[in-house]
């Protein structure tokens, strides 16, 4: 699927925001003045419309005669690059085809995640969080710019971590770096293994509480020297910079890395505005795409939705015992589902709306087999959700027209407020098709309670007998009617033996005064008790 475009950026600044940790040159000119616009998911069962200058993303490709047939149609598509997993295998014919069609073939090291390549991709192109073109890129001062360039100065690998140990930036530099810095850049984070011995250690005691770089010989068993640096803004820390440096710097590298470590704080700082008003676009956006009718029009084509047809998807707890808890697992499940829908869906919005985390997703077709794909994705999603609160998800139904929106968000809603109040084991994904007549009762139950109606009946004196003698009569006729009748089955579903179970079936009958041979009083009773405690309907009339 086509991925959202936003300001063109060139080859050479995507390829150096990778670097060569990820990405290797395979065939095809290097080419680093040509424009990249956009990003493409290759899915070899459904083929992408790929427009001219797109990157292609080669999951699942091979190196086989459809590798060169791939290259061949990219080539006449006019698209810039495509990036396939190693190990890659170039032989003549796709070397020749990639010079023929000005492709870029690039091979992507083992261990990455397309997941990531996609995210780190998404901010060489200037895209928001949320799929809009963000606020205030400046291509030439952000930070994998600023790694690079204090790479070049210190002539060693940089990364910059925030505090939690995740890597915000990297420089392209792999000369003279070892194993722990080619995992913490695969895995965008420092392994947990080196971050505790270094805590343990009070590393990051010593550097932050230092003005100056702290050179460490062994920061951590098999590993080189390194010299790190905090970045702070006033009294806050930020983070640290981190040199696998061969010694101790130089007067001249040590003051190259604290005047870095001032511009980056600045520069981390501003991320922050730019993410935090880029959120806010995204909010505003997703409520006017939520709402539909012309607002909506208006939001997509800042979006650059085009005529695709539509669909809204929302994610909610299933239950929340502590609301503290259950608002971080929100803010949480919304960063990751917009980061688990940009791969397949980049032109996707997401955002956390009140208690629930909504998207709204553009699709090629308004057919049911994208709306399997959806309620697939949302279900593998949930599935691999790591997070104390459990959560479920409405599936609205694709619309043709974004103006008619407001309806799919109606369905999704529907559907989530179906699973979160009846939740079953397994079932976590729904659209409201698949929940219609449990979404029927519990209307019926808010026209009731609105109207304040509370209606005796034979349910009301069964509950009533059962609680002053002990009895168990409301639980023998429901399993009764869940059971079509089928005294054996019924009692065995409540553990009693089958003339005991018909001798309850005569006092329902005598104490309820209801005939269960009536369908009509049969329905009544089903209705009541699927209604829930409370839901009291009178007797049906003779």
């Amino acid at each position: 699927m086509q991925g959202g475009t936003s300001s063109p950026a060139d080859l050479g600044r995507v390829v150096e925001r990778l670097g060569s940790t990820l990405l290797t040159i395979k065939a095809g000119p290097r080419q680093p003045a040509r424009a990249v616009t956009t990003v493409i998911l290759h899915d070899p069962l459904d083929q992408p419309d790929v427009p001219p200058d797109a990157l292609v993303l080669g999951v699942g490709v091979a190196a086989d005669d459809s590798l060169v047939t791939l290259v061949r149609a990219l080539g006449e598509a006019g698209a810039t690059a495509l990036v396939v997993r190693e190990p890659l295998a170039v032989d003549e014919e796709v070397a020749r085809e990639a010079e023929r069609g000005k492709v870029s073939v690039f091979g992507l090291v083992q261990g990455a995640s397309w997941i990531q390549v996609a995210t780190l991709l998404s901010g060489a192109l200037h895209l928001g969080a949320d799929g809009a073109p963000a606020v205030g890129g400046d291509a030439d001062r952000d930070l994998f710019a600023l790694a690079n360039s204090l790479s070049a100065l210190l002539d060693a690998p940089v990364t910059i971590e925030d505090l939690s140990s995740r890597v915000v930036a990297f420089s392209a530099d792999q000369a003279g770096a070892d194993e722990p810095r080619r995992l913490t850049i695969l895995g965008l984070r420092v392994p947990q293994i080196y971050s505790e011995y270094q805590r343990e250690q009070g590393m990051f005691r010593r550097v932050y509480a230092s003005e100056r770089p702290v050179f460490m010989q062994n920061p951590a068993p098999g590993t080189r020297p390194r010299a790190a640096m905090r970045v702070q803004a006033g009294n806050e820390l930020l983070g640290s910079i981190w040199a696998a440096v061969a010694g101790p710097l130089t007067p001249e590298r040590e003051a190259a890395m604290i005047e870095a470590a001032r511009v980056i704080a600045l520069e981390m700082l501003r991320a922050r505005v730019s993410a935090d008003a880029s959120q806010r676009l995204g909010v505003a956006l997703l409520s006017m795409l939520l709402e539909g009718g012309t607002r909506a029009h208006e939001a997509a084509q800042q979006l650059a939705f085009g005529s695709s047809p539509a669909c809204v998807l929302v994610l909610g707890p299933l239950q929340s015992d502590d609301e503290v808890r259950t608002a971080a697992d929100i803010q949480r499940t919304a960063s990751a589902f917009r980061t688990h829908l940009r791969p397949t869906y980049p032109r996707a919005i997401v955002a956390q709306l009140g208690g629930a985390v909504y998207a709204v997703v553009p699709v090629r077709a308004a057919a049911a087999p994208a709306l399997a794909a959806m309620k697939d994705l949302a279900a593998e999603f949930i599935a691999r959700l790591d997070t104390t609160t459990e959560f479920c998800a409405g599936l609205g139904g694709i619309v043709e027209d974004v103006s008619e929106l407001g309806s799919s968000r109606r369905d999704a809603d529907a559907a989530m407020r179906v699973l979160s109040s009846h939740p079953r084991a397994g079932r976590r994904v729904a659209s409201l098709a698949d929940v219609a007549i449990e979404f029927l009762l519990l209307r019926l139950g808010d026209l009731m309670a609105a109207d304040r109606i509370e209606l005796t009946g034979p349910l009301a004196d069964l509950e009533d007998y059962d609680t002053e003698h002990d009895t168990q009569l409301v639980p023998t006729l429901q399993s009764w009617l869940e059971h079509f009748g089928d005294v054996a089955a019924a009692a065995r579903a409540v553990h009693v033996h089958k003339n005991t179970f018909r001798y309850r079936l005569g006092r329902i009958e005598t104490i309820g005064g209801v005939d269960l041979a009536d369908p009509d009083e049969r329905f009544a009773l089903m209705l009541q008790l699927r209604l829930g405690p409370g839901r009291r309907s009178p007797r049906p009339p003779a």
